[in-house]
Formats: C-alpha cells, structure tokens, sequence
C-alpha cells in the first residue's frame, strides 16, 4: 500500500468530487458539444465521457454530501470555504515559481479544474455554482483533470495488483 496509505484514499475522494462536478456540469458541457462551441471530434470524445455510467453512480455522490455537510455545518465552516478560495488562488500563483514550463503548465491545468470542481460543488455559500456561469477554458481544465485522475487511479490499481 505504499508509504502513505492515505494517499490512495485522498486521490479516489478527490476522483470522486471531480466527478460529481463533472455530472453537474455535464448538461453545460452537452449544449456546449451541440452549439457547435466545441469542435466536433472534440465533443464526441466528451460526450463518451459524459454518458458513462459511473457518473450517475450513487457511491461518487457521497463525496460531494460529505464535502458539502462539512461545508455548510455551521458559520465558521461558510467562512472557510472563503479562505480556502484564497488558498486555491495561492496555489495558483505558487506555481509560477515552478521552473520547468511543462510541469508548470501542468499544474496549473490541475489546480485550476480542482477549483472549478469546489466552485460546481460549494460554491461561495456551500450550496454549488451555476454551471452556466463557469468559463470554459475553467470546464475544460476540470475535465483534464477529471482525466488525469483516472489515469493515476488506473496506475494505483496496476500497481496493487502488481
């Protein structure tokens, strides 16, 4: 299991809020694939993605309803989500001391489709976003992710059978 058996917990809690806000984008994203907005080979791949099963699968939603009762328990917990907006933004910035191009680019992809992803989910008030008001270029880093993390799950579960 690794040195740090937690870690493997985290990223399948963190898949598991990546696709919680992908199945709430995921009607934007399909008006998006239809009006053209994206092009076409493009939006097939998307819309494979879109229609998978393991979106509307009961079990990822417990991530997103432990996220958003932690989130809206109480005053203090509202006024956290504030301060971890601020901590996104930090990360955001931290990354442009990173001095390969590459791994910056990439980093910044991930931070900001986790941000996309708490700003669907929580919000500003812990009750979500409006999908409709996320900028695109935000949608397609939470979908990239969204990918990514599949792949290094994928990896995880090679690796354990190994």
């Amino acid at each position: 299991r690794g040195e740090t058996p937690l870690a493997v917990e985290n990223l399948y809690f963190s898949y598991m809020l990546l696709l919680a806000a992908a199945s709430k984008a995921r009607h934007r994203l399909l008006e998006d694939c239809d009006s053209n907005k994206i092009d076409p080979t493009t939006g097939d791949q998307l819309k494979k993605v879109l229609s998978n099963p393991l979106l509307d699968d009961p079990s990822v939603q417990v991530a997103y309803s432990k996220l958003h009762d932690h989130a809206v328990k109480d005053s203090d917990s509202v006024s956290a989500l504030w301060e971890a907006r601020m901590r996104t933004r930090e990360l955001l910035r931290i990354m442009n001391c990173v001095q390969c191009n590459k791994c910056r680019l990439h980093g910044k992809i991930a931070m900001m489709g986790f941000s996309t992803a708490l700003q669907i989910l929580v919000g500003r008030t812990g009750e979500g976003g409006d999908p409709t008001r996320i900028h695109r270029v935000e949608l397609a880093a939470l979908m990239t992710t969204l990918y990514k993390f599949s792949c290094a799950i994928e990896t995880c579960q090679e690796n354990m059978r190994s």
